[in-house]
């Protein structure tokens, strides 16, 4: 039996549309296995006046989130330093501002999962796990 063109696209592109709509986002499969997203009081205390040990991938990076808005980074080991601002919105968000943003603010979701602490870009991928946080003044 053969096929015409038309209809091998149109099945194809079906396939495709049906397997990606069954493919939630990380954001969604985290919170659909009992993760819960915090508030923004709880992204207050968690963040507000501490230094938090994050990891992207197989990078370590440290955050200071002073209690001015402002933010600052650094990659463990070197090769990354920056200075920012965030905001922890009303919509339960933290979103942030790095001077390589442009004055684009990224906002992102924390949620908790037990003992886990992730944090979600708009898109539902996973940017962060938080390793620690711990009260400082600084970096």
């Amino acid at each position: 039996m053969t096929y015409s063109t038309p209809v091998v696209i149109a099945a194809c592109c079906t396939l495709m549309a049906a397997t990606s709509a069954s493919a939630g986002t990380a954001l969604e499969e985290a919170l659909a296995s009992g993760a819960e997203r915090l508030s923004s009081d709880e992204i207050a205390e968690l963040l507000v006046g501490k230094r938090v040990v994050a990891r992207a991938g197989d990078k370590v990076f440290n955050f200071h989130y002073a209690p001015t808005n402002v933010l600052q980074g650094e990659l463990q080991g070197g090769g990354w330093s920056g200075t920012g601002h965030y905001a922890i919105t009303d919509g339960n968000e933290v979103c942030v501002s790095m001077a390589q943003d442009a004055g684009r603010y990224r906002c992102l979701t924390v949620v908790r999962h037990g003992d886990s602490l992730q944090k979600f870009n708009a898109r539902g991928d996973k940017t962060f796990d938080l390793l620690e946080t711990t009260t400082a003044s600084g970096l």
